[in-house]
């Protein structure tokens, strides 16, 4: 059989069906056309004279329409789950986009996986190992966040301009008499090598959990390999159940979820704000 490949895209969303353009809602234009005649209708009654009237009616019914084309967009353009879809992120805040750096072991990851699972369809004997690495993969997604989380955290200067922002502080408070100039110099450069401390810590946490994501996702990419091997095996004539040495496989479902369990304390220490465990 030959290796497949997955209909996820790197971050493991299908892609959504295209949507009616909001805002073109027929139904929406008659009513605020209606709302509008009837307030218009109801100036004029009221003594306010069509110079009045037909201002109001118009005013009615661009709210009206402003309305539903909101709503429009709210309900209208958001298409259902489909396959491959994954949980949106809490309401609390919506996900960073993960960069491509992270994104390219995701991908790897999730096209290892699918294969695995596909061996597993001809060689039973795979099936729970496939199992186990399709839910490896959906954790890695989830820690994987971390690195956009990173990443939109820290913006601005890195540590190093940092730094160097610090001692030109520091030398230009030097050079100056003391007083108030001097002591504002030296406040400034006290708080940019905090700042610096701060983003350098955020640095090798990013460095750290990109140098984890990659090495779990060569485990998962190992125990495919495996996989090939019993299918080949298997399409040689040969008993590929009697010839599954558990072992080399379960090295690397362990190397996996010790990866998996390296990712989540790092995630846990920045969300404690320390820095590399």
């Amino acid at each position: 059989m030959s290796d497949r490949t997955s209909d996820r895209d790197p971050g493991g969303m299908s892609r959504p069906p295209a949507s009616r353009r909001p805002g073109t809602d027929p139904a929406g234009l008659a009513a605020a056309f209606a709302l509008g005649a009837a307030g218009a209708a109801a100036a004029a009654v009221a003594g306010g004279g069509w110079a009045v009237a037909v201002p109001a009616g118009a005013g009615i019914a661009a709210l009206v329409w402003l309305v539903s084309t909101g709503t429009s967009r709210l309900t209208g353009s958001r298409p259902g789950p489909g396959p491959g879809h994954r949980p949106a992120a809490p309401a609390g805040r919506p996900r960073d986009p993960v960069p491509q750096d992270a994104l390219a072991w995701l991908y790897r990851a999730t096209v290892a996986a699918d294969r695995l699972t596909g061996h597993a369809a001809e060689v039973p004997a795979l099936s729970e190992a496939a199992a186990y690495v399709q839910g490896a993969v959906e954790r890695l997604h989830d820690q994987g966040q971390a690195v956009a989380v990173i990443d939109a955290e820290a913006g601005g200067p890195d540590s190093r301009a940092l730094r160097r922002d610090q001692r030109r502080l520091a030398e230009q408070a030097a050079a100056l008499p003391p007083g108030p100039l001097r002591s504002a110099k030296e406040a400034s450069a006290r708080a940019t090598a905090e700042r610096a401390e701060a983003r350098s810590r955020l640095e090798e946490l990013r460095e750290l959990l990109l140098a984890t994501l990659e090495s779990t996702t060569l485990r998962m990419e190992a125990a495919a390999d495996r996989g090939s091997v019993l299918v080949s095996l298997q399409a040689a004539g040969e008993d590929a159940a009697g010839r599954l040495d558990r072992d080399p496989l379960g090295d690397e479902l362990e190397a996996v979820r010790a990866g998996l369990d390296k990712l989540e304390e790092i995630t846990h220490g920045l969300l404690d704000g320390g820095g590399p465990p």
